[in-house]
């Protein structure tokens, strides 16, 4: 467990939290006056796209990123920046292909498409692997940031990390509940501004503190060339593509805040513009992982490890800035930490309320179940998941994310895909059981194949196999096959 033995830490950086959530909170109940149930779904579709590029950096930067990319460089060196490269790619193919989609049938809901074109289980069974997919990632990023926070701060002052989680998420659920993305838009583009300042400030003082931070900075290997390896640079460039087309594009979280532009026009901006930023922010993330590195190096810290006496990578940017960076540096990192966790923890409130609200719930009780209602309850089972994380213990989050999304957004990959780029019928009551079955071998090839390939392991490439193995077997199961089949039979 990270340590501060500095013990200005626990005060100070209190009321830092508390200076940043009032101006967030104030910021949020001005935005979120009189707001409609319209304004919560889509923000009445009045949102300026480049307020919503700005929030999307926040969100896109999860407290996860903040902690465990700088601290990958250790182990993997420049390959989560391979992935980056694949975002840039999705993102383009979203503003070209997805949103063009979604703005022609007038969409809240991102799913409501696939009711249309398959059916209603189709639309349920796709909000259902969203809604998974989500809260177990908001949960696992929440976790993380919360406990470093909780490790600096909240056990100063004699919390238990229950009580640090549960404070967390109520704070979320406060700013967030009343206005949605009418008031998240600017929320979001509030806390994105104190993240890149935390992030610029870290980086410029790890710079001028380092003995050669050219040189540091130059030296983690980009490309990997091995294609035996879970790092090899085409199948995770292509991986991160499929990742972005699918927690992006795929996803109702981001859409929902896309969607809240006033035209498609708009929307492709600011997935145009993301591209390039994101690709922009995230080399600053793991060229500051270098820097990290450089400096446990050269000199006699030694690097924070777990109870398996192995390096806490997720650990090591903290306990650097905590050990020698300085005050400054330190309240910078714990708002910068903050700004990450609640931002990107804060949108996918909004998100899982409205798709169970729009895709899940009987249109008879949609009425008398509140949207808002529905959204307290998202945030209680969000905190259910991180009191089992913390129970069971775990790596590094980054990985983790990642891996969980391979399993749950293949399916919605594979639908999204037959959906627009071919007219096959898929029974809408098979869909379930597909995305099950595509689950299921998926994970059996995931666990199998280092015993028939001398140890390979699959990557991002997770994700990829996963849509193709529900692509394949929807088409087996389509409507076309069935008849074809039940003909055959008849003519013999």
């Amino acid at each position: 467990m990270l340590r501060s033995s500095l013990e200005w830490v626990p005060f100070w950086g209190l009321l830092a939290l508390a200076i940043y959530f009032a101006s967030l909170l104030a910021l949020s109940f001005y935005r979120a006056r009189s707001a409609t149930l319209s304004d919560y779904y889509i923000g009445s579709r009045k949102s300026t796209w480049w307020l919503i590029t700005l929030g999307m950096i926040s969100d896109s930067v999860s407290g996860v990123t903040f902690v465990s990319v700088p601290g990958s460089v250790f182990s993997q060196g420049y390959s989560y920046f391979q992935i980056v490269l694949g975002y840039f790619l999705g993102y383009l193919i979203i503003a070209r292909v997805l949103l063009p989609i979604y703005y022609e049938r007038n969409l809240i809901s991102i799913y409501a498409y696939l009711g249309e074109r398959f059916g209603p289980l189709a639309q349920k069974t796709a909000s259902v692997l969203f809604i998974s997919s989500r809260t177990f990632g908001s949960a696992a990023r929440l976790y993380i940031s919360v406990m470093i926070l909780h490790q600096v701060i909240f056990s100063g002052i004699g919390l238990t990390p229950r009580m640090s989680f549960t404070i967390s998420v109520g704070l979320i659920v406060l700013y967030t509940y009343k206005g949605g993305i009418k008031s998240l838009v600017w929320t979001e583009a509030y806390q994105s501004v104190i993240l890149l300042a935390a992030i610029g400030f870290l980086f410029a003082t790890l710079w001028r503190s380092a003995h050669d931070p050219v040189a540091a900075v130059q030296g983690p290997q980009l490309f990997f060339t091995d294609p035996s390896k879970p790092n090899f640079f085409l199948k995770q460039i292509f991986g991160g593509m499929l990742i972005t087309c699918a927690m992006n594009g795929l996803d109702q979280n981001i859409m929902q805040m896309n969607l809240s532009c006033p035209k498609l026009s708009d929307a492709q901006k600011n997935m145009y513009t993301l591209a390039f930023v994101m690709v922009a922010v995230n080399f600053i993330f793991v060229a500051l992982g270098a820097l990290v590195q450089h400096h446990y190096l050269t000199s006699p810290l030694a690097p924070p490890v777990n109870s398996a006496g192995m390096i806490a990578f997720d650990q090591t940017l903290s306990h650097l800035t905590l050990s020698t960076l300085g005050k400054s540096a330190v309240m910078m990192f714990i708002i910068g930490l903050s700004a990450a966790t609640f931002s990107s923890a804060g949108t996918i409130l909004p998100a899982i309320a409205s798709s169970i609200e729009i895709d899940l719930l009987p249109s008879r009780l949609r009425n008398r179940i509140p949207v808002r209602v529905v959204h307290g309850l998202a945030a209680v089972l969000i905190l259910g998941l991180i009191f089992f994380i913390h129970a069971i213990g775990t790596k590094s989050l980054i990985d983790l994310v990642l891996r969980c999304s391979g399993y749950t957004y293949g399916p919605l990959i594979g639908l999204f895909g037959l959906g627009i780029f071919t007219k096959v019928g898929i029974r809408h009551r098979h869909v379930p059981l597909l995305s099950l079955a595509a689950i299921g071998i998926t994970a059996w090839i995931d666990f199998s194949i280092s015993r028939w390939f001398s140890g390979y392991r699959l990557g991002v490439e997770l994700i990829a196999i996963n849509a193709l193995l529900f692509t394949g077997l929807a088409l087996l199961f389509s409507r076309e096959a069935l008849r074809g089949r039940a003909a055959s039979s008849a003519s013999t």
